[in-house]
């Protein structure tokens, strides 16, 4: 029997603008995604005799448990795609990243589950049936197959590398208790907040200038319903951040600041 180890890294939106909707309701965004690695879950994979089983355990940060896990979820779908027994797996998981924050806790959970899954059968599946079937899971766990910057478009699953250097600049993650349901802040989400631009050229001034130009479409509907959040944002301001946000659809808030000389 064998051991894998990765860790699961958390993410950080810069910047997400809705571009407009589908007739089905999901909406069209553009933002880019980059890897948060100080904060992380563990993850371990243990191959172990037989097939089509899973064993998960959790510690933790552990998710409610009238949701379905994502790690759960992926192996079930890599099933469907492969057409074949999957080995029998133990999978342990010990979770840092704080639920419901917008941090892309599950989703980099089941895309560092894939990830590593490629790194052992790598004929399992081609890279790109793995990013649909990673897409099918959530629409963040793409990005966690790559975890380098990437744009996203679409209903983010759309990913396009993007060269950015932050190299002279910290970035600190503030979350409050507030946990906050995705689907309910973009059934919330009124055209009337809808940035409709692309972020690409906003992304290519001195971060100094984002202040103004660079948003986060979800904050009108999380402020309104947590008005606390716009408190924590403004205090990032008042420490001295060159640029805060809400960091995709909350509660998670990050501040950007110079990096000491």
């Amino acid at each position: 029997m064998s051991r894998y180890h990765d860790t699961c890294p958390a993410k950080i939106n810069l910047g997400l603008h809705i571009r407009g909707r589908w007739p089905n309701g999901y909406h069209l965004l553009e933002t880019l995604l980059i890897p948060y690695p100080a904060l992380y879950d563990d993850l371990e994979v243990e191959v172990r005799p037989g097939h089509d089983q899973i064993d998960l355990h959790i510690s933790g940060e552990v998710p409610p448990l009238d949701e379905e896990n994502y790690l759960s979820k992926a192996y079930r779908y890599l099933q469907k795609a492969a057409g074949k027994p999957l080995p029998a797996l133990r999978v342990r998981l010990h979770k840092r990243i704080p639920v419901s924050a917008g941090l892309g806790g599950g989703s980099s959970n089941a895309g560092t589950f894939l990830r590593l899954l490629h790194q052992i059968f790598p004929d399992l599946l081609s890279p790109d049936k793995l990013h649909d079937v990673a897409a099918q899971i959530g629409s963040d766990v793409p990005f966690f197959l790559h975890r380098k910057p990437m744009i996203a478009t679409g209903t983010g699953t759309t990913l396009t590398p993007y060269d950015i250097d932050l190299s002279r600049y910290q970035i600190y993650l503030l979350t409050p208790p507030v946990p906050c349901s995705t689907r309910y802040i973009y059934r919330g989400l009124s055209s009337n907040s809808w940035s409709r631009t692309s972020i690409v050229p906003i992304l290519q001034e001195p971060i100094e200038t984002w202040k103004e130009t660079l948003h986060n479409d979800l904050e009108s509907v999380s402020f309104l319903i947590y008005p606390t959040l716009l408190t924590y944002k403004n205090a990032l301001y008042e420490a001295g951040a060159v640029y805060a946000s809400m960091n995709g659809s909350g509660s998670s808030l990050y501040g950007i600041w110079k990096a000491s000389q």
